[in-house]
């Protein structure tokens, strides 16, 4: 009870300036968004051995990742042997390939979809540097006639910037996951394993230290359907709220929370499954709290979900 309470603390006093680190343990930072972008960026985990450290995700920011390598190199000693990437989410990926590329020595373990897949992240990677380099075209054509130094200096940054993630040398992850597997940090254990959740088959990772679970996207209070299997998300999240090794969770977006909470997940992926109606239920917008823009992503997600429920049955040919 007095770590959890810690951990709402230290999330409430979030500054909307800027990314926090947030040292829960001495054997676990959290790296959160700014509270304008919670539900654009991911949280990142860096975990702790005596012996190296493993680093928890990423997202599609990749100015923000290069700010985040920056403060690793400052604040971490060890050196960063794992990185860990908990879905197959395309943004996510592709941040961990920048990752990949700052810690070329670490061992990167995906979903088995991520490795089996790569060629498809491969391109999307050069379709996203692509749109930057347009957009920065655009702006210097906009701001060419300005004696703005400032400015030319940034957009000449960003230049360097976008020339660098070109010119970065790609990993293949190193190790996908099929099985479950154990990594010793050195006197910090820490378990990967498979599970059906937001993006597939997805990768969750128990500290056995504080018995904190890292579980992504699967575990966000509020789900993002993509073209999931809605009942397999479900059992994984029923089995995780029933496990005696765990404590609280990460998400993906959000603040951690205790297991009993996933409640909540699981309240909603049932209601999209059993109800016909695409209106959220009143039982479920009751489980959330009442403000605007709260109850404004539980309807959107809601709806979603629904759309993208239909969609699939339409193609099994069943009905809702």
């Amino acid at each position: 009870m007095r770590f959890f309470f810690a951990l709402l603390v230290i999330f409430n006093s979030l500054s909307v300036s800027a990314s926090q680190w947030l040292k829960l343990d001495d054997k676990t930072h959290l790296i959160v968004p700014d509270v304008s972008a919670r539900y654009l960026t991911s949280n990142q985990a860096i975990l702790l051995g005596k012996k190296c450290a493993v680093v928890i995700d990423a997202h599609g920011d990749f100015t923000a990742l290069e700010n985040v390598v920056s403060e690793i190199k400052k604040r971490i000693s060890l050196p960063i042997c794992h990185l860990v990437s908990t879905s197959s989410d395309t943004e996510q990926i592709l941040g961990m390939m920048l990752l990949a590329h700052h810690f070329p020595d670490a061992n990167w373990y995906v979903p088995a979809h991520v490795s089996e897949q790569f060629p498809y992240y491969k391109n999307a990677l050069k379709e996203k540097l692509e749109r930057f380099k347009k957009s920065l075209e655009l702006s210097k054509a906009r701001f060419a006639s300005q004696q703005n130094k400032a400015l030319q200096q940034r957009l000449k940054a960003a230049e360097q910037r976008i020339e660098a993630w070109q010119k970065a040398k790609l990993s293949y992850p190193s190790s996908p996951v099929r099985t479950p597997i154990k990594v010793e940090l050195g006197e910090h254990l820490i378990s990967l394993n498979s599970l059906e959740g937001a993006t597939g088959s997805d990768l969750i990772i128990l500290s056995h230290f504080n018995s904190g679970l890292f579980a992504g996207l699967t575990a966000n209070s509020i789900p993002y359907v993509q073209d999931t299997d809605l009942a397999a998300w479900l059992t994984t999240l029923e089995q995780l709220r029933d496990s005696e090794e765990i404590v609280w969770l990460l998400p993906s977006q959000g603040k951690p929370f205790k297991i009993a909470a996933l409640h909540k997940p699981i309240h909603f992926l049932q209601s999209v499954l059993k109800n016909e109606s695409t209106e959220v239920p009143v039982s479920l917008v009751q489980l959330y709290k009442n403000d605007n823009i709260t109850q404004t992503r539980l309807r959107l997600m809601y709806e979603l979900a629904k759309t993208k429920q239909a969609q699939k049955m339409q193609k099994q040919g069943t009905v809702l």
